[in-house]
């Protein structure tokens, strides 16, 4: 009977099947006459029903699980985690005052400037603005191996007059540093309408102190050391809320007035809030350069030494390796080595002219490495006669603008780098447009 009990629960435990109705019914018989009576099961709770309402959610769950189970999310491959390059290596060329010709230690003529920004666009290397360069080393971005930042100091109104377009027509990003004490249109400085135009147009804006004095070198009426450390804040903290207030700006580049500073100028500089100050060192700058001492190579109107040790890179020739001549450049016998027409700052009234320079002094020339470009134009086509020797091209429409600016540039032979001459000339539109008499 022991055998027998534990069969008959099993069995009713299955009893729910539709086809042991009689063997569940005999069963239960043989249990009651053996004196044991399983307690049945408890009902199953019935669920009340659902409203409406209720309904309608469990048939968009219903509908969302099915659509879910048709459609799998893909499986999304994780990108390749940003890894910046630490070995860039960044040049960054200072230069000061322009106009249209001459040059000076701190001030370059036109034709040269424009003679450099080709030859930067003609090697490839990237010129990137200021920004970029620190956000580089901020470790937010990756920067080309090799790259230029162009920077100008002090706020000349030449920069507006003639670098400006240069770098405009180029797409060279630039950075202009200003002092407090020397902005606002007064005697040869930019205006602010002027300094405003060019931030539209690729300028960034950095401070270059209140009064331009070294801060080396406080006023001698300040006897007391907290007096010249107070007064070497003011030059710092007094130009930088200057700019920002007048030009809704965050500035936060410093150039050191002289590239005159110490490392006691350089903390307070980088305590109230510039992240980055730039010096007078011909260096380059490297990604663990300090912030407080980036080198710049000044670029001096009367020579090409920094121009050419800026644009030197790892292995590369410096891109400034072109001779650069002037127009009235004369051969050992003091013979004119290029003639011009026009000549340079002449004066002319053919809206139309005839471009012509005559390189027969100049020796054995390669006719394929010629080139002249006119700024607005560009490169333009010429004819070169290799019998005379002379390079001419003529306008195809007539000009509408006083002044021509033109840059040609040749070859003697192909170990020789390029040598390049710029010249100019102006056309008197009032008399051009005067009928003939």
């Amino acid at each position: 009977m022991r055998f027998v009990l534990p069969f008959i629960f099993v069995v009713l435990a299955l009893g729910t099947l539709p086809s042991c109705k009689r063997i569940e019914a005999k069963l239960q018989r043989l249990a009651e006459q053996s004196g044991v009576t399983p307690k049945p099961p408890s009902p199953t709770p019935e669920e009340p029903a659902l409203t409406p309402e209720e309904q309608a959610i469990e048939k968009k769950l219903q509908e969302t699980a099915l659509l879910a189970a048709a459609a799998p999310v893909p499986e999304i491959p994780a990108g390749p985690a940003f890894e910046l390059n630490k070995s860039s290596v960044v040049s960054i060329l200072g230069y000061h005052d322009f106009k249209d010709r001459g040059g000076s230690p701190m001030l370059i003529a036109e034709p040269k400037f424009r003679a450099q920004m080709q030859a930067i666009k003609d090697s490839k290397i990237p010129v990137i603005s200021f920004s970029e360069m620190m956000a580089w080393k901020r470790g937010e971005k990756n920067i080309p191996e090799e790259a230029i930042v162009i920077t100008m100091d002090d706020g000349w109104e030449g920069v507006h007059t003639y670098a400006y377009p240069v770098l405009r027509e180029f797409g060279f990003p630039f950075t202009i540093y200003l002092y407090k004490n020397y902005i606002g249109g007064a005697g040869r400085s930019m205006s602010w309408e002027q300094i405003k135009e060019m931030m539209q147009h690729g300028c960034e804006v950095g401070s270059h102190s209140v009064s331009h004095a070294s801060l080396k070198t406080p006023p001698k009426n300040l006897k007391t050391d907290a007096d010249k450390q107070q007064w070497v804040l003011r030059e710092l903290k007094d130009s930088r809320e200057f700019l920002e207030q007048n030009l809704h700006i965050k500035c936060l580049s410093f150039a050191y007035p002289y590239g005159s500073f110490d490392d006691a100028i350089m903390e307070t500089g980088l305590q109230i809030g510039y992240e980055s100050l730039v010096t007078v060192n011909g260096q380059k700058v490297s990604w663990d350069t300090p912030n407080g001492k980036l080198g710049r190579y000044i670029v001096h109107g009367d020579n090409d030494i920094n121009f050419k040790l800026a644009t030197s890179f790892r292995g590369r020739g410096d891109v400034g390796s072109n001779k650069f001549l002037v127009a009235d450049a004369k051969n050992d016998q003091g013979e004119q080595l290029i003639q011009f027409k026009p000549k340079p700052d002449a004066v002319i009234t053919d809206r139309r002219p005839l471009i012509e320079a005559d390189l027969k002094k100049i020796g054995t020339i390669m006719p394929e490495s010629i080139k002249l470009r006119i700024a607005g134009l560009g490169t333009v086509p010429v004819d070169y006669d290799p019998a005379t020797m002379v390079v001419r091209f003529q306008f195809p429409y007539k000009l509408r603008r006083e002044d021509c600016a033109l840059s040609l540039s040749f070859q003697r032979d192909a170990t020789q780098p390029p040598e390049v001459v710029s010249w100019r000339f102006k056309i008197d539109l009032e008399s051009a447009y005067m009928p003939p008499p």
